[in-house]
């Protein structure tokens, strides 16, 4: 059957990581997806390595893209504007993630696009979002995070904050994006009419503060370095094992740690010292020589079967190729123009009565410009000469 998104055509102006993860998983669900490129816009995250063998398909590009269609345009140039206003009489939804103001300087912004389409649904993903003092900074993952708390209770005490290896704050990018857009279209399907969504992912980044967030509001005092039930504050943490790798032990509720130290033959340690004992630093020490009397491995068989909520530390590829990601169909492979396969992860959303199809893998920014020219009713001449003209650059 059709995607659950089906009918819905996407214009996406996007870059780096939150627009792109968006769209992908609007794509994989059944979405349109048109994306606009400027060729002299550079994204550094489409062009880091490693490439498809004999191609200058970076896999970010392959994966960010797949399932969508790829121009390239001038948007300085009136014409690349004129095109989009004429794109937007087909695609009822637009995102993008410049600065504030600067769709606005190309004529392009939601309350000039609205007029040639009402029912225009628009969002706009920020670092800071569209208003506040810091709307017209630069910023990355890395300053979003920081600025919204979490890295000041997120580390070791003595040590602070590390660079976290996933990007948090554009994942809060993405997530709010799709929400946003999808509950815009639930209410332009009882109104009829289309709105704009204004999507930081530093706000986003502060409300993943969740419990600690509303703590700190009731009683004015912010988390520290392990000194709270889930950063280390507790023995739910991460342990060393033998061969120098590490297991997650995490039993938060009684029946679990109980289970966790008959696992570790330290029944003795329940009654006195449960999740969070007086003596705290000493019972983890000996918890952690434990752990390095064996492997990761060794553990791992030995927690396989009991509920104590512990498990392995996984490198990436020993995950990417876990049993249970594997069974979950997490793992999909897409075939390539010129023969082969390439290997991605699925869309992270299982449908009762759809199957998500990965038709296609990204392709380079250009692909389908002259074809979605023609569609507009241009002519090959008329191409031709934008090309000539410097409306492709």
């Amino acid at each position: 059957m059709a995607g659950p998104l089906a009918g819905l055509r996407i214009l996406d102006f996007s870059g780096s990581i939150p627009g792109p993860m968006a769209t992908l998983y609007l794509a994989d669900m059944g979405a349109e997806v048109l994306k606009i490129v400027s060729a002299s816009r550079y994204d550094v995250i489409m062009v880091q390595p490693p490439y498809l063998p004999g191609s200058k398909i970076s896999a970010n590009l392959a994966y960010l893209g797949r399932n969508k269609r790829s121009m390239v345009l001038n948007l300085k140039d009136q014409r690349a504007q004129e095109i989009v206003r004429k794109l937007i009489a087909h695609y009822d939804i637009l995102i993008e993630q410049f600065r504030p103001g600067v769709m606005a300087g190309f004529g392009l912004d939601y309350e000039t696009l609205r007029k040639a389409n009402s029912t225009l649904i628009y969002c706009s993903i920020t670092g800071y979002g569209q208003t506040g003092p810091m709307a017209d900074k630069a910023g990355h993952d890395l300053n979003y995070i920081a600025r919204s708390g979490i890295m000041s209770y997120s580390g070791r005490s003595g040590a602070g904050p590390a660079p976290p290896g996933m990007f948090i704050a554009d994942a809060a990018g993405t997530a709010n994006a799709i929400i946003g857009i999808l509950a815009a279209v639930i209410g332009r399907n009882v109104t009829g009419d289309g709105q704009y969504i204004d999507v930081s992912m530093t706000d986003g980044t502060v409300v993943h503060n969740a419990i600690y967030a509303a703590g700190c509001l009731m009683n004015g005092e912010s988390p520290d370095y392990e000194n709270m039930p889930y950063n280390g504050g507790t023995l739910y943490d991460y342990y060393e094992t033998k061969d120098k790798k590490y297991m997650s032990v995490a039993p938060l509720e009684p029946q679990f740690y109980a289970a966790f130290y008959e696992a570790i033959g330290r029944p003795d340690l329940n009654s006195s010292a449960g999740l969070a004992p007086q003596n705290l630093g000493e019972i983890k020490k000996q918890i952690q020589d434990i752990f390095k009397t064996k492997t990761r491995d060794e553990w791992s068989a030995i927690f396989r079967t009991i509920d104590a909520c512990v498990e392995p530390v996984l490198t990436l590829k020993e995950a990417l190729e876990d049993e249970h990601n594997q069974q979950r169909g997490m793992i999909i492979e897409i075939d390539l123009p010129q023969g082969g396969k390439v290997k991605q992860p699925a869309l992270p959303i299982k449908f009762s009565s759809y199957q998500p199809e990965y038709k296609k893998i990204g392709v380079p920014a250009s692909s389908h410009t002259k074809e979605i020219l023609q569609e507009l009713g241009y002519t090959g001449e008329q191409i031709a000469e934008m090309e000539k003209t410097g409306l492709f650059d």
